[in-house]
């Protein structure tokens, strides 16, 4: 079952398309995909915000299944903010003969931050 951080409000969604975690498991262990979420969450405060399974019901009675699929991605948007900010850093493409484009994953790295 793989996951999409989809926001109820504002009809849209961070799917993390392009990026090596779909699964609950991988989405919390990987740091690219726990800053999106942590950003994307402290920028919409008090909205109705779900992890939203490709599989079974939706958490809100006003937005079904077959809507979120329609609703904007972020995904690129909030990667491009936290490079911009200097949290993460974009490499390119992962390198993996398995994968052929338009199938491709992102080399997204979380940066070393250090307080000065």
């Amino acid at each position: 079952m793989s996951y999409e951080l989809v926001n109820a409000d504002r009809r849209n969604k961070v799917s993390f398309c392009r990026l090596p975690a779909w699964k609950r498991r991988e989405l919390i262990a990987n740091p690219v995909t726990s800053a999106l979420t942590i950003a994307y969450v402290f920028d919409h405060p008090g909205d109705r915000i779900a992890f939203v399974p490709d599989i079974g019901p939706s958490p809100f009675p006003d937005l079904p299944l077959v809507e979120i699929n329609d609703l904007d991605d972020l995904t690129d948007t909030y990667i491009d903010k936290l490079v911009n900010d200097g949290i993460l850093s974009d490499h390119g493409v992962l390198d993996d003969p398995d994968i052929d484009p338009p199938d491709y994953l992102r080399d997204i790295r979380l940066n070393c931050l250090t307080e000065s």
